[in-house]
């Protein structure tokens, strides 16, 4: 009999995971799995779980946020390629960015179906020193709300908790005064505001992406950056450019796709991998990890 690991987050979002397990269960044991759950109990468990107990199962389902499922994927990576089995995945957070770039649907039931029985797509993983993630590395404007509002405001308010968070930064808003350059020749200096670097679709609703920019499997990976704006105009220019996607490594956003990158600033930036704090350093190196991880999706990507 096939054998599958469901790790959830009991505390994510509204505790739908918590909620709805009886109906994921279900799905998954009309699939033809013997399953074995495991809630996580504090920081680093899922990590723990999937390295420790990957290796013994078909198919690992992590359920609960972007947070949960970056550190089952960090466990999963800790494995050797031929140990780890398909990843699947049951969005249960405040923001789900990352089902989103992967057109995942909606209900729970629905959810695992896909997960225990989806196409398994290769996907590449980021690594931003040392920090592994699956969608964003960001640094600068809102990147630090994620992981400084409280779970039970995320709970109550999801979405709009971080919007709350984020209004009270827009008065005294820091630069950072860097130098990108990337393996593949891009070079650009310049004050600001906001960087990313991702594989998504969507960024806390603050970036939107087209799809057909967004390549999971490319070994490349989408870098936007917004210069410190000195009025209302370079603020209108700045929603313009985020709204059209015009971006010029002159203009008031930059933007461009590489697979390794590096950021230099005169101090210390502090980080965010997948909504979590990624460690705070004067020079970080991104680099991307082609096609480590299998996931399981609706249909294969375009």
């Amino acid at each position: 009999m096939k054998k599958l690991l469901y790790i959830y987050n009991p505390a994510a979002g509204r505790k739908t995971a918590k909620i709805n397990l009886s109906d994921v269960l279900e799905v998954f044991a009309r699939q033809g799995y013997e399953i074995t759950v495991h809630p996580t109990q504090e920081r680093g468990d899922a990590t723990t779980a999937a390295r420790d107990m990957g290796p013994d199962y078909d198919r690992v389902v992590c359920c609960g946020g972007d947070g949960t499922l970056n550190e089952t994927v960090r466990g999963l990576l800790e494995l050797p390629w031929e140990l780890r089995p398909v990843l699947g995945y049951i969005p249960a957070g405040t923001t789900n960015d990352f089902s989103r770039t992967l057109e995942l649907p909606k209900t729970p039931p629905e959810l695992a179906e896909v997960a225990g029985a989806g196409v398994p797509q290769a996907i590449d993983v980021g690594e931003a020193e040392g920090n592994l993630f699956t969608y964003v590395a960001a640094f600068g404007l809102f990147t630090d709300v994620s992981y400084s509002t409280p779970q039970a405001s995320k709970n109550l308010l999801g979405h709009f908790a971080y919007v709350l968070e984020g209004m009270g930064k827009l008065t005294n808003i820091p630069s950072y005064h860097m130098k990108v350059t990337s393996a593949e020749g891009h070079e650009v200096e310049g004050d600001f505001i906001y960087g990313m670097v991702g594989n998504t679709v969507s960024v806390g609703g603050l970036v939107s992406l087209p799809r057909d920019k967004v390549l999971l499997d490319d070994g490349r990976f989408e870098v936007i950056l917004i210069r410190q704006p000195k009025n209302g105009k370079d603020w209108q220019s700045i929603l313009t450019a985020l709204t059209t996607l015009q971006m010029a490594e002159d203009g008031a956003v930059v933007g461009f796709s590489a697979g390794e990158i590096t950021f230099a600033c005169d101090r210390p930036v502090a980080w965010t991998v997948d909504g979590e704090f990624g460690g705070e350093q004067t020079v970080t190196h991104v680099r991307n990890l082609p096609r480590a991880l299998t996931m399981a999706t609706g249909a294969p990507f375009s």
